[in-house]
């Protein structure tokens, strides 16, 4: 389903209900009303999906999430910096119960 130009969600059925594939792609940092209207959007989305259901994100957020660990959203292997978008992202894993996996496992 074509949500808008950034969110992209499709549905599969599985044996044991739904798995929802989110892609998206974030504004630029520096683009302060167009990241709260995405955020908006992109929660309004989340809220229409089942608990049921399992929720997997494919993403570019254009976002530096850090290392600070926060258990059950973000690992210790992240980025040292963070930048604005990392906060919006971490704040929406943690509203919506979401891990951030690739700070959970060593980069090269």
């Amino acid at each position: 389903m074509f949500v808008n130009e950034r969110i992209l969600q499709l549905r599969y059925k599985l044996q044991r209900g739904y798995l929802i594939l989110v892609a998206v792609y974030a504004t630029e940092e520096w683009k302060t009303e167009q990241t709260e209207e995405f955020y908006e959007t992109l929660q309004d989305q989340i809220d229409k999906i089942s608990k049921n259901d399992y929720i997997f994100f494919a993403e570019d957020y254009n976002a530096r999430v850090g290392n600070n660990r926060t258990d059950g959203i973000l690992g210790k292997n992240g980025e040292i910096t963070t930048n604005s978008n990392g906060h919006k992202v971490k704040d929406f894993a943690s509203v919506n119960e979401l891990k951030i996996t690739n700070t959970f496992f060593r980069h090269k």
